[in-house]
């Protein structure tokens, strides 16, 4: 009964010590807390969920950050009142307008760019502030000096022909600086005005030489006094597009160089166009070069009786003055102061009349005769860019190969080279010829011949799978879900499965413990073998030696104790139970203690 007694106790002290060995330790420092509070048996039971719950707001967070959308500004440059509206407009429109802490611009998301841009467009915005002459009208003040009104006109008509070079359709933005000097009233000091265009064209677009010319006149006709050579025009790469006098004089000018161009392109086009038909389109190339003459010459003539009439009268006059006067003679006195004698009328007046030898008489005579003549004045001016030589090239395609039967052996044969003919040759440079206009006398060369050309490689319009923008979000994506599932296989069920497994690896452990217990108490009290130590004997085997420790078979049977009529009897029983057999003992226990 002690025995029986002893294991009670023993066992008791087994499971405390067990139950508590965990925590024989106080818990302690800043974690302590957060320890008592995963012991709770409801955070025990609700822990994994909390951790897939984390895993997936980690999974939910990474796919946001990889896969955000870009942001575009919208309006750039504008006023801080435009910008609110523009940005309340936005946000109206939901087009989730983000305010860019850098730069201060308002960024739309990439892919509603242009629908942003148009739905702006479409209320208004941005509003463009008064400039050019209309801002003018708000600064008028008595006290202005004549020097700042000056100044504010040079500005305002910078902005306004700023604003009307930007309506060409390739310029995006132009700005322009005006040099006008105070007017002088002696013509001598006045300098006349200049200036200076800077234009930015749009992305992909270029400024052509007849859109800098027009510009140029545009600017000098809104000038007074202000001419084309004085203005210069530069790009915003800092390019000068207007032609200088000195450039102009060395070589050819922006329109003789088109003229060139368009007449050899012209050419160019007469030679493909009459070879086309026979050899086909992709089959000829030309080249045509073009020497051009663009000195001026004037003449001026002028004929006379080119009809050779003679000249003929057309009106004549003539006059004749005569003078008579008596000579100064005689002597001094009344008698030289007698008046002359008085003329006679005489009927002949072919004869002259008696001249006394006193007389002095005069006689000048004028003659003045018009003819009509017949005159015609030419004025001859020559014109420019006649051809002084003219050059052809003209390429043409080889014929396909024949094709051959196979030989003999079926074996397949070269096919057979099938070239022009010299002839075929002759006549379609003959062609050519007649088509450009060809000249000997100006030793104008066409030349024909013929080759092999290589094929035309078809352009590859695909793009790399790399450079791919949907197929690399694709790839992330997979990249990123692989990730999350090797986490979870990796980390998070280890994780789950220990902490779903703790706790029933911890209550097995602790009845193990108390079996184990148990079993050293039962036979701690069971009665050692007669003769003391067993020995293992020579020849005997590990079952023979386990048979002399197997206690005998009880002679008590489950029976006697429900024969037994008091509780004294039952006990004595069970102690005779417990002395003779107590392994058997021992399993009864195992099997109480074992959870269900």
């Amino acid at each position: 009964m002690a025995g029986a007694n002893g294991a009670v106790p023993a066992l008791a002290g087994g499971m405390s010590a067990t139950s508590f060995g965990a925590g024989s330790e106080p818990a302690s420092g800043p974690l302590a807390s957060f320890r008592q509070m995963l012991e709770q048996p409801a955070v025990k039971k609700s822990l994994p969920v909390m951790v897939i719950a984390l895993v997936l707001l980690a999974f939910v967070l990474v796919y946001t950050v990889m896969n955000a959308p870009s942001y575009r500004p919208v309006v750039s440059g504008v006023t801080e009142t435009d910008q609110q509206a523009a940005f309340e407009a936005l946000k109206a429109g939901e087009f989730k307008p983000v305010i860019d802490n850098a730069s201060g611009q308002i960024t739309v998301p990439t892919s509603r760019y242009h629908e942003a841009r148009l739905y702006l467009a479409s209320k208004g915005l941005p509003k463009t502030a008064p400039s050019g002459l209309d801002s003018l009208k708000d600064q008028s003040a008595m006290t202005t000096s004549q020097f700042m009104e000056q100044v504010r006109y040079n500005a305002a008509m910078e902005q306004e022909l700023a604003r009307t070079i930007t309506q060409i359709d390739s310029i995006q933005t132009a700005r322009v600086h005006l040099a006008m000097t105070k007017p002088s009233v002696f013509v001598r000091d006045r300098t006349p005005p200049k200036a200076s265009v800077v234009v930015t064209p749009y992305a992909g677009r270029t400024v052509n030489a007849m859109q800098v010319q027009a510009l140029v006149h545009l600017v000098a006709s809104s000038v007074p006094l202000l001419t084309p050579e004085n203005v210069t025009v530069v790009d915003n790469y800092g390019k000068l597009m207007t032609d200088s006098a000195s450039e102009a004089a060395m070589g050819m000018s922006a329109g003789q160089t088109k003229h060139k161009q368009t007449m050899e392109d012209l050419y160019r086009q007469r030679v493909i166009q009459i070879l086309a038909p026979i050899v086909g389109d992709a089959n000829v190339r030309s080249q045509v070069n073009l020497t051009l003459d663009f000195s001026q010459t004037e003449t001026t003539v002028e004929d006379f009786d080119t009809r050779d009439k003679g000249p003929k009268t057309r009106s004549e006059v003539n006059s004749e003055d005569r003078n008579s006067a008596k000579e100064a003679g005689g002597i001094p006195g009344t008698l030289s102061n007698t008046a002359p004698a008085q003329p006679t009328a005489t009927t002949n007046t072919t004869t002259a009349p008696a001249k006394s030898s006193d007389e002095r008489s005069t006689i000048a005579s004028r003659s003045t005769r018009n003819y009509e003549l017949d005159r015609s004045v030419r004025h001859t001016k020559n014109a420019t860019g006649g051809i002084e030589r003219l050059s052809v090239a003209v390429v043409i395609n080889e014929r396909a190969p024949t094709p051959q039967p196979k030989n003999d052996k079926g074996e397949a044969v070269d096919p057979k080279p099938n070239p022009f003919t010299p002839e075929e040759i002759e006549r379609m440079q003959e062609l050519v010829r007649g088509a450009v206009g060809y000249s000997e006398d100006r030793d104008d060369v066409v030349t024909l011949v013929q080759a092999k050309f290589e094929p035309e490689q078809a352009m590859d319009m695909s793009v790399s799978w790399y450079k791919d923008e949907s197929t690399v979000t694709s790839i992330k994506s997979g990249l990123l879900g692989l990730v999350f599932i090797a986490f979870l296989m990796v980390v998070v069920r280890p994780v789950v499965t220990h902490l779903m497994n703790r706790d029933k690896a911890a209550a097995e452990a602790a009845a193990t413990q108390q079996i184990a217990n148990a079993e050293a108490l039962l036979l701690e009290s069971q009665p050692a073998a007669e003769g003391g130590n067993v020995e293992m004997q020579e020849g005997e085997t590990l079952e023979q030696m386990k048979a002399k420790l197997k206690p005998k078979k009880s002679n008590i049977s489950m029976e006697m104790l429900d024969t037994a009529n008091t509780y004294d009897d039952k006990v004595a029983l069970v102690r005779m139970i417990v002395a003779e057999d107590s392994a058997r003992v021992a399993n009864v226990l195992k099997n109480m203690i074992k959870p269900a």
